[in-house]
């Protein structure tokens, strides 16, 4: 038998309630009586509830759309301009390998993202100068945060935002838009 039932935050989701047993041996046989579903919004045929009448689900689906909406973006004009604005720092996350391959955006600094906490957090200035060959931010600096198609910039934003770095943005656009405008190959 099919349900809609909601867990203990409140979120709906099908769950199917009875034996099940896997016939294909790539999956083991599974002795539980039930077994969560998760489909898409529209109903099962037979089934009257639809999932996104949920109303702790949809204010979920709202409190992320919003979250997004108000995320700080950096444009491609406002990064162009970077050249005359010393005291804003752009900051590219991508790999050391995928700059050579592509190039980097002028006046970047590379701080591969699995480094950027540490980087942001613990170095002190005059060793950040010379691993990353720029003025290690303050937390109220300007930072632009840059990748390949905006991704990684949003991660890298997050994780500045959660360290005191309340002037962070992200340019969504990135490398992709960045290398159209300026007539330079996409990435691969």
């Amino acid at each position: 038998m099919l349900k809609l039932v909601k867990n203990h935050t409140g979120c709906c989701r099908w769950v199917y309630r009875g034996v099940f047993a896997a016939g294909n041996r790539a999956f083991p046989a599974v002795s539980r009586r039930e077994l969560a579903i998760f489909t898409a919004p529209q109903p099962l045929k037979g089934l009257q509830t639809k999932i996104s009448s949920c109303s702790p689900c949809e204010t979920l689906r709202r409190s992320r759309s919003s979250q997004a909406d108000t995320m700080k973006i950096a444009t491609y004009e406002e990064v162009k301009d970077l050249c005359n604005h010393p005291e804003k720092l752009l900051i590219d996350v991508r790999e050391p390998k995928e700059l050579l391959e592509t190039g980097c955006i002028p006046t970047s600094i590379n701080i591969p993202l699995e480094r950027l906490e540490r980087a942001l957090a613990n170095t002190k200035p005059r060793d950040f100068k010379g691993y990353f060959g720029g003025p290690k931010p303050e937390p109220e600096t300007p930072i632009i945060f840059t990748c390949c198609s905006g991704e990684r910039a949003a991660k890298a934003m997050d994780i500045a935002d959660r360290l005191g770095f309340k002037n962070a943005k992200n340019y969504k656009g990135s490398w992709t838009e960045w290398a159209e405008k300026e007539g330079l190959p996409a990435p691969k």
